[in-house]
């Protein structure tokens, strides 16, 4: 009962406000075995719910190369990139940033990310090294599709350093070796309310209520479930009891 009263001052006293939906960080790991190389990699993303990639880690194949830096590039594409890597339409270059190599078969950072992709859309990716004497490891065979709950990456080919940044030789098939970072809302759905927890939920987290009517929102679902639900913080101290 105790908590049950204090769920409820806070509420009847408006002291609660809607966090802004947490990131949830995730990611999806293809294999690091490597046995072959090339500059760059193409492959797709296609997610099943709305998600922001971060960054991705690559595998550095420095047996080869003559330094252990490196120029990266990371370009974009609606649609898949099989077939598209000799044609520059319809790619957008994401970023360019420099790394410092780690050993090859461990993961290699890569800060470029910023990119909002759609649930049920397909997107090429390709991943280059702009140094010519800098190779990626990857690994041949394929295509292979690698998979979690949220995203799917299917591998297609290795790319060689052209005269310009779509005019390289490529090798198919061929399977990236690496990791994409991303992160997705948190959401009523993905805390899995169902029914009427669910409607409450977004009452309080999702629809943008404020003032009395959060507030009577909340008192009902404490009522009810004698919880706060996920997205409930507290921003001033707790009244005291009497």
């Amino acid at each position: 009962m105790k908590f049950l009263s204090l769920c409820k001052a806070i509420a009847f006293t408006a002291l609660l406000s809607i966090a802004a939906l947490p990131a949830m960080a995730q990611s999806l790991t293809t294999t690091y075995a490597g046995g072959n190389s090339q500059n760059g990699n193409i492959f797709d993303i296609t997610p099943t719910t709305n998600l922001t990639i971060n960054s991705f880690d690559i595998n550095f194949e420095n047996t080869r190369s003559t330094g252990l830096d490196a120029t990266v590039e990371v370009y974009w594409r609606n649609g898949t990139s099989s077939g598209a890597e000799n044609n520059p339409a319809g790619w957008t270059l994401l970023g360019t940033t420099s790394i410092i190599a780690n050993p090859q078969g461990t993961p290699t950072p890569v800060a470029i990310g910023g990119l909002s992709i759609s649930a049920g859309q397909t997107y090429g990716i390709y991943i280059r090294l702009v140094e010519t004497e800098r190779y990626l490891a990857y690994t041949n065979g394929g295509p292979t599709t690698f998979s979690n709950a949220d995203l799917s990456l299917t591998t297609h080919a290795g790319i060689q350093n052209g005269p310009s940044v779509f005019e390289g030789s490529s090798f198919y098939p061929r399977q990236w070796n690496g990791t994409v970072y991303y992160t997705r809302a948190q959401t009523c759905a993905s805390e899995g309310y169902t029914g009427t927890k669910l409607e409450w939920c977004k009452n309080i987290c999702e629809r943008g209520y404020t003032g009395s009517t959060l507030a009577m929102w909340i008192r009902r679902w404490t009522d009810r479930y004698r919880t706060l639900p996920y997205c409930a913080i507290e921003t001033q101290p707790v009244p005291t009891l009497r």
